[in-house]
């Protein structure tokens, strides 16, 4: 069955916001909800268009900013989603909005037994990525990069998360998935890793694309392309220098990229496999410490 496009639901639903909550409290939602949020920059498009081509999982191409967005808003957007989620009768659904990290407890309160999927990378390569969206404003890249770190940390904190690290899954693209289609409750289907294969557009159709949104619709139709360590030559020195003191040195520790007491470089280890180090990191002088000593002993790792 061919699935309405979001217009047409829209126009179904007559854009009333009571009308739209009471279609998304009451339409029958897939088993699992699961939201892909963290920092942009992380690989979130890429991940978010693997899963789409799972046959179990209905996946928005587009970020809803969902719960950015005012009242009304919002549940015109929700109902739209969800009403194409319940026409695919996929038993999942998968939304990837980065800047919802801000916002997971509207989520939950919304959409009870929701999940997320935290996305993150090494932070010296998402503000250089960064840095040239914001046409080389990189203490802006930087600063969102801390504010949505630290908003990852707590929704980790909370519980009802997996940590997914793009250096992880372009070290090891079907064990990283694997273990993502465990979290979610679904079987792992090696064939989703050729999504490429069957190119799709990636966000709205008739948009007038920008640089930015083209370049991601490229990035969502071609094969795994492994872009670590890319921040070599477009980061600033002096901006590359920060994440090695202070908050920012505390946020790579706390993600495994202790990068303090290795050659600098991309460093393919796992928070598993770095645990010892990053506990080291994380010392008695941190507040926080043991809560983040128990993250990376028992929740930092993926099942």
């Amino acid at each position: 069955m061919a699935i309405p496009g979001r217009k047409r639901l829209l126009r179904i639903s007559g854009g009333n916001e009571i009308v739209n909550r009471g279609v998304v409290r009451l339409l029958p939602k897939p088993k699992v909800s699961i939201f892909i949020c963290g920092c942009g920059h992380t690989g979130s498009t890429l991940l978010a268009r693997i899963l789409a081509a799972h046959p179990d999982i209905f996946s928005v191409r587009r970020e809803t900013s969902a719960f950015v967005s005012s009242d009304g808003a919002r549940w015109t957007k929700l109902s739209a989603v969800l009403l194409q989620a319940a026409i695919s009768r996929r038993s999942v659904w998968v939304e990837k909005t980065p800047n919802h990290i801000h916002y997971t407890g509207q989520i939950i309160e919304t959409i009870p037994g929701a999940r997320f999927i935290v996305v993150t990378r090494d932070g010296r390569d998402i503000v250089a990525s960064l840095g040239q969206r914001y046409e080389g404003d990189f203490d802006k890249a930087f600063q969102r990069w801390i504010a949505d770190s630290k908003a990852s940390m707590e929704r980790i904190e909370k519980g009802e998360s997996i940590l997914w690290r793009y250096e992880d899954f372009i070290e090891s693209p079907a064990l990283s998935i694997e273990r993502l289609c465990r979290f979610i409750g679904v079987a792992f289907d090696p064939g989703i890793l050729n999504y490429h294969q069957q190119p799709v557009i990636w966000g709205r159709e008739k948009a007038v694309r920008t640089p930015h949104s083209a370049r991601r619709h490229a990035q969502v139709n071609q094969p795994i392309t492994d872009y670590r360590g890319s921040w070599r030559s477009s980061l600033p020195m002096e901006v590359a220098c920060r994440f090695d003191a202070g908050e920012a040195r505390k946020i790579m520790g706390y993600f495994g990229y202790a990068q303090a007491d290795r050659p600098a470089g991309v460093d393919h280890l796992s928070v598993v496999e770095k645990r010892p180090f990053v506990l080291r990191q994380i010392g008695s002088n941190c507040p926080r410490s043991s809560s983040l000593r128990r993250r990376i002993g028992e929740r930092a790792c993926l099942p």
